[in-house]
């Protein structure tokens, strides 16, 4: 039997999804790790462990490899924006910088009067912060001159990782694009940001399509994973793009919907077209002459799980405690009985205070929950119309993540949104795109879109309730209303907190 591994190289953990050529999971596994807070505003990753990681969940999926079966190669799903710098030997200098960090205040400032956060965007599709590799760079060489000049390469961690597997340096188009290096109308690294970050177009690597064959396993890769010489690595993608590409999100229309800590929407665009206002970042796509408009909520779903660990009473944990959380909410209508909640981290200007509204005695636990997940749905369609005039259409919403688990939040969304929400059959989406760009790179498809239709498995589609979304209608307003007449009280808590207002 031919199989294909997925590799998601994620921020807390690694994870493998073995698939068969038909898209049947074979068998997955998960590696875990945390990350490093030296300071305040620092995050920072061990390289290394990174890789230990890799080599855990390949040693433990080629336990369910038979004698007669063959890997035909693999990709990787990576963590965009997370920078690691290598010596000549490209070993690491330290510990990568996360895309979490957020220590180049300065130099974020430095660079928005030096440059204009208009001319970045226009370039890289990304607006400024000051938390992705330009700025760590230019950190590194304002802050540490003496590291920053032993300095051989900046690589990221998709050619990190294929670095380790092939001893061949590749990046891809997504990967580049949020490193706000890349020129992504040109396709290529950009001197005048090159420049300015002070560094050399031969410290970073070439830029390749996914999909694209880099070389086979190293020897000493393969006594390290347990993985085969024979088997190709393919390029991979941002692990945004990988999960786009396996829940089918290729054409213009198709909205994922990523539910996590924090909640991403990724659309498909077929021309490259910036927002003036800067609400979407632009990346290529997965897809040749495709591009990706992606906005991230922030971290609401963080709401959901500060109500379980401090509100929420119980013995059970885990999966059980996941279940009688549905349960209970299932049991409360929509609208949750008059009672609202509104997210930390949302729009609105609210910053990072969240309220409940219209609290009473008679609510119970079960309401409160099902609030928190109505209040998010509710950002989400803020948000929603917010890019929809940005240029991001929707038709439908392709739900992944561990909201889409959920048997009654996905219908939450589907009514207060109005699109039909899909579910797909595989609940590692990026592991799935990346197994779906290996089987692209070993000729079993091809196309991504031949890929997926091979590897979709059964889906199931929601439809918006009309009545509930009735019910809906009418709290959105008072939603948006409230949210609005909320930004001033909530800023004047902030400064009590902080003593700005005593």
């Amino acid at each position: 039997m031919d199989l294909l591994l997925g590799l998601d190289v994620g921020t807390t953990a690694t994870k493998a999804l073995l698939m068969n050529v038909e898209g049947d999971v074979i068998t997955s596994a998960s590696y875990g790790y945390g990350l490093i807070t030296p300071r305040e505003d620092w995050v920072e990753q061990d390289p290394e462990e990174l890789w230990r990681g890799v080599v855990a969940v390949c040693r433990e999926v080629m336990k369910h490899v038979k004698p007669q079966d063959r890997v035909l190669a693999l990709s990787i799903s990576a963590q965009g924006g997370t920078t690691i710098p290598v010596d000549a030997h490209f070993q690491p200098v330290g510990n990568a910088i996360s895309w979490m960090d957020h220590r180049a205040h300065e130099q974020s400032q430095q660079i928005r009067e030096n440059m204009g956060e208009d001319r970045l965007y226009q370039v890289t599709g990304w607006q400024l912060g000051d938390g992705l590799p330009l700025l760590h760079i230019y950190w590194m060489r304002q802050t540490d001159p003496e590291t920053f000049a032993s300095i051989r390469c900046f690589l990221f961690v998709n050619d990190f990782i294929i670095h380790k597997l092939t001893g061949e340096l590749c990046m891809d188009p997504s990967d580049a694009g949020i490193t706000q290096l890349y020129n992504i109308a040109e396709g290529r690294w950009d001197e005048n940001m090159l420049g300015t970050a002070g560094i050399r177009q031969d410290q970073l690597s070439p830029v390749q399509n996914s999909g694209v064959v880099v070389g086979q396993i190293t020897e000493e890769a393969s006594r390290e994973t347990g993985l085969s010489r024979s088997v190709l690595v393919v390029n991979g993608a941002h692990d945004q793009y990988c999960a786009a590409l396996g829940t089918g999100v290729l054409k213009p229309g198709e909205v994922m919907l990523s539910c996590g800590t924090a909640w991403v929407i990724l659309g498909t665009l077929e021309q490259l077209r910036l927002d003036p206002e800067k609400r979407l970042s632009i990346s290529p796509h997965v897809i040749p002459e495709r591009w990706g408009a992606l906005k991230s909520l922030g971290g609401v779903g963080a709401c959901m799980e500060w109500f379980l660990h401090n509100l929420w009473t119980g013995a059970a944990k885990g999966s059980e405690l996941y279940d009688e959380l549905n349960r209970g909410v299932n049991g409360v209508p929509a609208g949750s009985r008059g009672l609202i909640f509104f997210p930390s981290s949302g729009g609105y200007g609210r910053g990072a205070r969240g309220a409940f509204m219209g609290l009473t005695l008679s609510h119970s636990r079960e309401a409160m929950a099902r609030a928190v997940m109505e209040g998010i749905v509710f950002e989400l369609r803020w948000t929603m119309e917010n890019v929809r005039e940005a240029g991001l259409e929707s038709r439908e919403l392709r739900m992944v993540g561990g909201a889409a688990a959920s048997p009654v939040w996905p219908k939450i969304v589907a009514d207060i949104t109005h699109l039909p929400v899909m579910i797909p059959s595989t609940t590692e989406a990026a592991s799935c795109g990346a197994a779906i760009l290996a089987g692209l790179g070993s000729g079993v498809f091809d196309s991504p879109e031949a890929g997926y239709r091979s590897m979709m498995g059964r889906e199931r589609l929601l439809e918006p309730d009309e009545n509930d979304s009735r019910r809906y209608d009418e709290l959105y307003q008072i939603y948006g209303l409230a949210s609005q007449q909320l930004q001033s009280p909530l800023a004047k808590l902030s400064e009590f907190e902080t003593g700005e207002g005593r």
